[in-house]
């Protein structure tokens, strides 16, 4: 994970190196700081999302396969504490993994100079990087789930493709704005129900980068790689600690009746 985000801000620093550096026509320098920002930040929360889905698919599954659940349970311990330790324990690799990165993140962006980034106040600083840690704390509970149900290669490909729908969704639905289409627009917010960890992303890069001006709100609109839009509303945050709370439910309830022998 480690030298995959490595590889990430480096490439992502080389390419801001060169952009900032290029010939920019009078009036687009917003335009393209917001743009860069954007792509940077849609790009490293799919790459922690889908490291998270990596590094816990087989939190569950792979100890069952070789064993050492086995073990582990023969003393007495619950095995809803045995699931809770699971997720305390990826839960506080992913906040360590994703709070560098994010720091790593803004730090390259305010030395190359993107004014998106140099203009953060403290509080969208921290607030971002609270709203940051959302998604891949969100879809970490729905793969503990399914690493209680599938093996570790399924459940890894099913959460991959889970959080690809919600990407999905997002584009889809900013079609329908585009084209004031009701059924798309509703397909949208459907897939988006079923995978809400892009709308979790939305309403991060909504509280980091606001709308500032006619150009930045006109670049927000274009959506970037998956289609942002506006922020959901607040019974969206209420479903989503919901969705959140039934998979977690499920995981321990599921693995307390499981038949492991």
């Amino acid at each position: 994970m480690g030298v995959i985000a490595a590889l990430f801000l480096i490439l992502w620093a080389v390419l801001l190196h060169y952009a900032l550096n290029a010939y920019i026509p009078s009036g687009m320098n917003d335009m393209a700081n917001y743009m860069m920002t954007v792509m940077g930040l849609q790009f490293s929360s799919m790459l922690i999302t889908l490291l998270t889905v990596m590094l816990s698919s087989g939190a569950i599954a792979s100890d069952l396969d070789t064993g050492l659940a086995h073990g582990i349970l023969s003393r007495p311990i619950r095995r809803s504490d045995y699931v809770l330790g699971k997720l305390a324990g990826l839960a506080l690799i992913t906040i360590v993994f994703a709070t560098v990165f994010y720091i790593m993140l803004l730090v390259i962006g305010r030395l190359s100079g993107l004014t998106t980034i140099t203009a953060l106040s403290v509080w969208q600083v921290f607030g971002g990087w609270l709203l940051y840690l959302t998604g891949p704390l969100a879809i970490l509970c729905l793969t503990l789930w399914g690493s209680v149900w599938f093996r570790t290669v399924p459940n890894g490909i099913l959460m991959i493709f889970i959080y690809i729908l919600g990407n999905i969704g997002g584009m889809v639905e900013m079609v329908g704005q585009m084209l004031n289409n009701l059924a798309a627009n509703t397909a949208g917010i459907f897939l988006s129900l079923v995978s809400p960890f892009h709308m979790l992303y939305v309403t991060f890069e909504n509280f980091l980068l606001p709308s500032a001006n006619l150009i930045q709100n006109s670049a927000r609109f274009a959506g970037g790689l998956t289609g942002a839009g506006a922020a959901p509303s607040a019974w969206f945050y209420v479903y989503t600690v919901v969705y959140v709370a039934i998979f977690l439910t499920l995981a321990l309830r599921s693995f307390s009746k499981k038949d492991i022998s």
